[in-house]
């Protein structure tokens, strides 16, 4: 073989190793999924940095009660020298006349510091515990897009299998159909059945070809959803582990207290009643803007003046002062009145919301477990009518064989057999969909 032949090879060999490896699927259950979605959805991670932000406040709320501390320098240059005003008679002018004199340098130089400590000051423990009731009712919150993201990454989980189930099934019946137009030919060319078989038995395969079509797609829109809502890559391929399944010991019927039990462990209550608290606490610290405060403050200050830049030559004379100061709020313009109101109206709103929600619970739960049943009664029903259709579907197919049905029974039976596994794919999904949602409203969601 010719150098240059190898050469060729070699170079399309190294070519071919250097293309990237087709990715991997990742293989999903959904267990697995809600893990991963409790790992990179951004909503919940948006939720966790705002219960960070909300603990930044308590640290806020307390510095209040700490001491400020702050250092000015200033510098000024005077074109014009300060003037200062002496009674004339210092200088020879009479009584009524004054004498100006320009003091000090051109160029001054103020430095200090200052320090002020809070001694009595009324609002600082409300902001402390409104800043801590905020925290806890934002941690509330990031449980309860915790517990949206758990159910929605379910029912998502969900919607892809039933999809695939019904591609199942639509690509069986469409296997039923295409036999039954083989059969149709066969029996065409055996003069034990018509043309109009054989076309009828043609249409209805094509007939299945663009609800396949419409399925596949389905499929791929129904993963994508998926993975937006775990918050993986859309590239990403993945591998549905589960399948549609329904177990009837599986469930496990709430109580008699199932209401009080679903209002105990909602988040979305306890962020209402933390927010009602949290009310109640600005009210407080709105009252406290009438009281004084008082402070104890202090002064260390250096300045010095001269006609020149020399500063190794300047004098730095220090100054120095420390006291109390009271501060008594007398008249704002009514902006404390308006601010107490509106604290008093957002709580009287919370209240209210609470009481709503709470009924808003309660009819969700009695829903939510009627649901649950209404699809437990729809799946035995329809296990009874796939045996019975499938039953029927062999028999009418046999009676079709020996020319005793029609071709047109046989398709009747063909439908009835996919609309039987249909409904009770359905009622599946349906089952397991009213189970999500009820886990969700009886605050059943950690994970």
């Amino acid at each position: 073989m010719k150098p240059h032949y190898i050469s060729f090879i070699s170079l399309i060999f190294s070519l071919v190793n250097s293309l990237p490896a087709p990715a991997q699927p990742r293989p999903l259950t959904m267990q697995s999924a809600v893990r991963l979605a409790l790992e990179k959805n951004r909503d919940l991670q948006v939720a966790t940095l705002e219960t960070a932000k909300a603990t930044e406040k308590i640290r806020e709320a307390r510095s209040y009660a700490l001491p400020t501390v702050s250092a000015s320098a200033q510098y000024l240059y005077f074109p014009l020298k300060q003037v200062s005003f002496l009674p004339g008679s210092f200088v020879g002018l009479g009584e009524n006349d004054l004498a100006t004199f320009r003091v000090g340098g051109s160029n001054a130089f103020l430095g200090g510091v200052a320090v002020s400590q809070p001694l009595f000051q009324a609002g600082i423990g409300s902001g402390i515990r409104a800043a801590q009731l905020l925290e806890n009712a934002s941690a509330e919150e990031r449980n309860e897009v915790r517990a949206s993201v758990v159910t929605e990454v379910k029912k998502a989980y969900l919607d892809v299998l039933i999809t695939q189930a019904q591609l199942r099934l639509q690509q069986q019946s469409l296997v039923r159909n295409e036999q039954a137009m083989k059969d149709a030919r066969s029996l065409l060319a055996q003069g034990r059945a018509s043309r109009v078989d054989t076309l009828r038995a043609f249409v209805s395969v094509e007939n299945l070809r663009p609800e396949i079509i419409r399925l596949t797609n389905q499929v791929e829109i129904t993963k994508t959803v998926l993975k937006r809502t775990m918050g993986l890559d859309e590239r990403e391929i993945v591998d549905l582990q589960d399948s549609l399944h329904y177990d009837s010991g599986a469930f496990v019927a709430p109580g008699a207290d199932a209401f009080l039990d679903a209002v105990q462990a909602r988040p979305e209550v306890h962020r209402l009643e933390l927010t009602e608290k949290l009310n109640r606490e600005q009210i407080a610290l709105q009252t406290a803007e009438r009281a004084p405060k008082l402070s104890a403050i202090g002064l260390l200050q250096a300045q010095a003046q001269a006609n020149h830049l020399r500063l190794d030559h300047y004098n730095w004379p220090l100054s120095s002062y420390i006291g109390l100061q009271l501060n008594v709020p007398i008249f704002s313009g009514f902006r404390t009145v308006s601010r107490i109101q509106q604290a008093v109206i957002s709580r009287q709103q919370s209240e209210t919301q609470l009481l709503n929600l709470k009924e808003v619970v309660r009819a969700q739960v009695k829903i939510s477990l009627s649901n649950v049943e209404e699809s437990r009664l729809r799946i035995a029903t329809q296990q009874q009518t796939v045996t019975v259709a499938e039953l029927g579907y062999r028999i009418t197919r046999d009676r079709w064989k020996q020319g005793i049905a029609s071709r047109l029974d046989l398709s009747d039976a063909e439908l009835s057999l996919t609309q039987a596994k249909s409904n009770y794919l359905q009622a599946i999904y349906d089952y397991l969909t009213a189970t999500v949602e009820l886990d969700k409203v009886l605050g059943h969601t950690a994970f």
